[in-house]
């Protein structure tokens, strides 16, 4: 089989490690990595770190996957290569294949040189390897050279010798696994003059075969593993025998679709070129990052997407793309991928929704942050300050990537030192809270934490207790030595009954006090370890060093426990109705309600709803045990326990199981509050479902004694409703009775119901009474010298349904005739409305024009069609000037082909 294709190499690769070596194939995890350490997935071996770490047991000792990977941002960017070179990618498919404590050297080099040689047919006289050269710590890898020349069989001058920085591998902290590596390349030719682009690097074999310990020593592993990465893109690069990876069938695709949106040829010109294929890349990166859950924002990878979005589409700008146009290329990606990673097409209308939205925000500024930029970079100097740089983020949307790029069009670079400096004291101001008290800057926070230390927190098993307070800071943010009455400031106290805000969960409130003063605790943060109690002095005075006694607010914390508690149980159920990809994007726990965020592309369907709620209440119902157990990371993460990205985890964690073996409910990591039996939550219900953004979905949810008064709510409100309709059908019915028509609604015990039909009935009825009053005035049509019949009734309330009917009947009907009516309801609402017939249209009157003359002079505006068009008036004091200004124009309108009404 003669292997070309991007489709072929991939079967090719899984197909040679399942079937002829025995490896299990793994399908590629998310780019959104099960890992609160880690952005992006950006390698293969992210979804096996806990094999490789010895923190869990794997199912399989061989494992071999193609992994969706991004690298943009952080040290292994390669944002800045893109498009400059012929290999680089914001996102890339790594292949890859593993041993966990298997086969390790012996086997991988030889299969290695097998697959390349003979399933992909590469020249062996084209093929160079690396292996460590050794150093002072570590010896050279004569064990990889043996392997290569003695069972391989390869020549010693197509080996290089490298150092630590080329060629090992880790650890990935400051201990762990690590070992080195040997590379493979292949020899583009002497027709490539930089040895980069020539000796392309396809393939890494790492061997994992070390352990750095605490002092710096690395010792053998007791465990060997295997960890190797070939990119598709460049393999396909040198199989289809194409100058860079954009002209491969993985790229060219949506590189011709690229040309086609932006009207752009390809290798016409070589800044154009480079605008095109940055664009390829970033889109597809884009459409997968969207497909797996990430959504634009301006944090983490929220920002790398946002970021992404509108990097490509300022180079979308530059080829003359001035309206939004990347939406229109996921498609694109969708089929030519979606036969490998169906979650492209499922998500296909979200991810063009999400782009379409962040394009049209961005282009709102685009423009004018041009501009400014612009007379930056005209003035003298090299560097454009930090400050300058944030300033363009801050206030036109542009990341800091795309001002680097532009600066760099014109040698110019951006101080990256002073612009973190910029948003780091920009982020403190703006994340400020409705509470006056906490003004404070965050300095203070630190020297308070090197003090005094973190915050003993005993909530977790006490409703209060008796503490010291250690500091006293005033709203304006400096340390005092008390507080008097009426005065708000924070407290630091050694130990606390209040729980600080953290993972969703609000702070607590409640009670501090001494026996000459009382405090209210309007909230408690958390900086770090230290617990900052926001008071208000109701009465007395308090100093630094007294003890003081810490009561929480036990009917706020109960009902928000039974929300937290809820929420993992809501959590889990969402999950099972609509699938494992489900995501958590944002949540806040109070007493009054539960509020989650997660990624969906659709509205959730009633009968969704309601089987997340049934699959809640039966848990509830079935009085389930709620376990807590602190115990390290690793051993929570063998639980299956679900952790969530972008929260804090130390050594130790909390672990909140909600149902046993037989019925298990939840398994989260979480620090908050919460109940002992799933019976104690009483009851749950969904209020409100809604979208927030593309993708992202909303639920608000009740429990416990705060889904009672909701339903209490609920019924009150009906009662009030219920008297406001037998109101409004009682005025109905008199209505009916002098219209003689009380008959015609038909008898229901829907009062609902029975209010639409009389209000239909009325409304008919209504409206045929004034089409009459209109027809009684069309003695009133005058005919003008023109040869125009012009028809304006006096100013009346006609109501909108009855003109409109009378105008279309009449423009079918009449010829060479021109209809003005003014309505004025009776809450002296004033609406003009024009109808033209057909042979007038032709002629140059078109309704449209006359009635946005008529209302202008009343203060007004409208719009419609050439034959029936409607415009709300404001100073109904003119209505007579206006309509005899219609009149004029109408009458000083000659009928000529060539003259047309203005």
């Amino acid at each position: 089989m003669h292997i070309k294709t991007s489709s072929e190499i991939r079967q090719s690769w899984i197909d040679f490690f399942s079937r002829e070596h025995g490896h299990k194939h793994v399908k590629s995890s998310s780019l959104i990595p099960d890992n609160p350490t880690l952005l992006l997935t950006g390698a293969g071996m992210v979804q096996f770190v806990p094999y490789f770490l010895g923190l869990k047991e794997s199912e399989y000792r061989r494992a071999v996957t193609i992994q969706k990977c991004t690298r943009v941002g952080g040290k292994d960017s390669d944002l800045e290569n893109i498009g400059r070179t012929t290999r680089h990618h914001s996102f890339f498919e790594m292949m890859g294949n593993f041993s966990f404590g298997d086969y390790f050297k012996a086997e991988v080099i030889p299969w290695a040189w097998d697959y390349v040689t003979k399933v992909l047919g590469l020249p062996k006289e084209k093929l160079i390897v690396s292996i460590f050269a050794g150093d002072e710590i570590t010896p050279f890898d004569s064990e990889a050279f043996d392997i290569w020349t003695k069972k391989v069989g390869l020549d010693e001058n197509k080996i290089k010798k490298m150092g630590r920085k080329d060629v090992f591998w880790g650890p990935p902290g400051p201990t762990g696994p690590c070992g080195p590596c040997s590379e493979i390349y292949f020899d583009r030719g002497p027709d490539f003059k930089d040895p980069d682009e020539r000796f392309l690097e396809i393939w890494n074999l790492v061997f994992m075969q070390f352990e750095k310990d605490e002092k710096g020593r690395f010792k053998p592993l007791a465990k060997k593993n295997i960890d190797t990465g070939a990119g598709l893109e460049r393999v396909a690069l040198i199989l289809q025998n194409k100058p860079n990876t954009f002209e491969t069938d993985l790229l060219k695709p949506i590189l011709d679709a690229v040309c086609e949106i932006t009207k752009t040829p390809y290798k016409k010109n070589e800044k154009a070129d480079l605008s095109l294929k940055i664009i390829t890349d970033h889109i597809r990166c884009i459409s997968f990052l969207i497909a797996d859950g990430v959504r634009p924002s301006n944090l983490g990878r929220g920002y790398v997407l946002r970021m992404l979005i509108r990097r490509a589409g300022r180079f979308g700008y530059l080829l003359g793309a001035k309206e939004p146009f990347l939406y229109k290329l996921p498609k694109v990606i969708s089929d030519n991928y979606s036969h490998t990673y169906p979650e492209l097409l499922s998500s296909l209308k979200t991810t063009s929704d999400v782009i379409k939205q962040e394009e049209e925000r961005f282009s709102e500024t685009i423009e004018r942050g041009l501009v400014y930029l612009d007379s930056l970079l005209s003035k003298s100097g090299l560097i454009i300050s930090g400050e300058d740089a944030f300033d363009l983020y801050s206030t036109y949307g542009f990341p800091v990537e795309l001002t680097i790029d532009i600066a760099g069009e014109k040698n110019k670079k951006v101080d990256l030192v002073s612009f973190e400096a910029s948003k780091e004291k920009h982020s403190e101001v703006s994340n400020k809270d409705v509470f006056a008290v906490k003004l404070t800057d965050k300095k203070i926070y630190g020297d308070l934490l090197k003090e005094f230390g973190p915050t003993k927190f005993l909530g977790y098993e006490k409703e209060k207790c008796e503490a010291k307070i250690l500091a006293i800071i005033s709203s304006n943010g400096n340390r005092v030595e008390r507080l008097k009455e009426g005065e708000k400031g924070e407290l630091i106290l050694d130990e606390s009954v209040f729980y600080a805000e953290s993972g969703g969960q609000v702070g607590d409130e409640g009670q501090i006090i001494t026996d000459h003063a009382t405090l209210f605790v309007l909230d408690t943060q958390k900086h770090e370890g230290l617990f900052v109690h926001h008071v208000e002095v109701k009465s007395g005075e308090i100093k630094t060093g007294e003890k003081v006694s810490c009561i929480i607010d036990l009917f706020k914390r109960t009902r928000t426990k039974h929300h937290h508690s809820v929420t993992h149980l809501m959590h889990s159920a969402l999950r099972k109705v609509f699938g494992e990809s489900l995501q958590q994007a944002g949540s806040e726990v109070n007493h009054e309600r539960t509020r989650f965020d997660f990624t969906l592309d659709r509205g959730a369907k009633s009968e969704e709803i309601e089987k997340i709620e049934s699959m809640v209440n039966s848990w509830i119902q079935k009085k389930l045990p709620v376990e807590i157990k602190e115990m390290s990371f690793n051993d929570a993460m063998k639980t299956g326990a679900l952790a969530f990205f972008g929260d804090k985890y130390g050594d130790i964690v909390r672990v909140i199981k909600m149902g046993n073996d037989k019925d298990l409910a939840s398994v989260e990591l979480c620090g908050g509050t919460h109940i002992k039996n799933t019976n104690e939550i009483g009851g749950f219900k969904i209020v409100k479902e809604s979208s927030i953004a593309a993708g992202i979905r909303r639920i608000e949810a009740v429990a416990g004694e705060a889904l009672k008064e909701y339903l209490k709510k609920l019924e009150e409100e009906k009662t009030v409703k219920n008297k406001e309709l037998e109101e409004k059908y009682k005025k109905l019915h008199e209505k009916l009775i002098k219209l003689n028509a009380v008959s015609e609604v038909k008898e229901t015990n829907n009062l609902q119901e029975k209010i639409l039909q009389a209000e239909k009935v009325i409304g008919k009825l209504e409206a045929s009474q004034n089409i009459e009053k209109l027809k009684a005035q069309e003695d009133k049509i005058q005919k003008l010298s023109n040869k125009i019949s012009l028809f304006i009734p006096k100013p009346d309330s006609y109501g909108s349904s009855a003109i409109k009917t009378y105008i279309e009947n009449k423009i079918k009907s009449e010829s060479s005739s021109v209809f003005i009516i003014a309505d004025i309801t009776s809450e002296n609402k004033l609406t003009f409305f024009v109808g033209v017939t057909k042979d007038l249209i032709q002629k140059g009157i078109k309704a449209k024009d006359l009635v946005n003359k008529i209302a202008e002079i009343t203060g007004g505006r409208g719009g419609g069609r050439d034959d029936f068009a409607q415009a709300g008036g404001k100073d109904i004091s003119k209505v007579n000037d206006a309509l005899e200004f219609g009149k004029k124009l109408v009458f000083e309108f000659k009928l000529s082909n060539e003259t047309k009404f203005s």
